[in-house]
């Protein structure tokens, strides 16, 4: 990017500059837009390291490497899906194990409720036949 701004400048400079006066403004604005710059990608990076690592990688490597990295972030990335489709599946398979185990436990809670309330009724029949007797 420095070699580019220094032949925009260049040429901008050329174009625009009727004087030595002119070109020192002219250089020293472009030369505060790319401090600006520099501080706002620091900012950036400090904020979110993610948000700025892909623009520094792109800019080091051609595009066949960035297309390879791509390609294979998603390979990695799709294995991992297929990963937790399976752990989801047997998460599932837990889950319904559990509702099973839950339904029975209710049935069998439902039959003991029954099974006591014959035991107290039997209690308060034969209560009933003691104080008769």
């Amino acid at each position: 990017i420095t070699v580019f701004a220094l032949y925009v400048s260049t040429v901008y400079n050329k174009a625009i500059a009727t004087s030595d006066t002119d070109i020192i403004v002219n250089s020293v604005i472009v030369l505060f837009v790319m401090e600006m710059d520099e501080w706002i990608f620091s900012t950036l990076e400090a904020i979110n390291e993610k948000w700025t690592k892909h623009a520094a990688e792109s800019g080091d490597k051609s595009a066949d490497d960035t297309d390879a990295e791509k390609r294979s972030t998603l390979d990695e990335m799709k294995g991992e899906i297929e990963l937790q489709k399976a752990q989801i599946a047997g998460q599932q398979e837990e889950l319904d194990l559990q509702k099973e185990k839950m339904a029975r436990q209710s049935d069998e809670i439902t039959l003991l409720r029954e099974v006591v309330q014959k035991i107290q009724d039997s209690l308060a029949v034969a209560a009933t036949f003691s104080d008769s007797i």
